[in-house]
């Protein structure tokens, strides 16, 4: 009996960390720039592949974030900055907060062999 409360216990904590496909979804095209970035630090530090496709769409974005853990930093910034810990691999510029579309293009084109941007 106390086995099967300890899983109990331990399945529904661990469902609490646990942010569904739907809601990501929801929170990349909220428009919201915090949702944005909380969905992207969600899914670069759970390796979530599956939803790169999502995460680069809009990676464009020139929106410059004022909260103070990302101040000064652009939406689209923290994307490739995720993108750049999901493929553990660097771009060959730096990058910075201006959007820079050979960056996205080196992410996008990983993402693309690695099978991360279909359905």
């Amino acid at each position: 009996m106390k086995y099967k409360l300890f899983i109990a216990i331990f399945i529904l904590s661990s469902c609490n960390k646990v942010i569904e496909e739907k809601k990501l979804v929801d929170m990349f095209n909220s428009g919201d720039k915090k949702q944005i970035i909380l969905a992207t630090n969600y899914v670069s530090s759970h390796k979530e592949v599956r939803m790169v496709k999502y995460l680069l769409a809009d990676a464009m974005d020139p929106r410059i974030v004022h909260d103070i853990r990302y101040k000064g930093m652009s939406i689209y910034q923290i994307k490739m900055g995720a993108m750049q810990k999901l493929t553990g691999v660097k771009p060959l510029k730096k990058i910075s907060y201006q959007p820079d579309s050979s960056i996205f293009r080196f992410y996008h084109e990983i993402s693309s062999k690695n099978g991360w941007m279909v359905n």
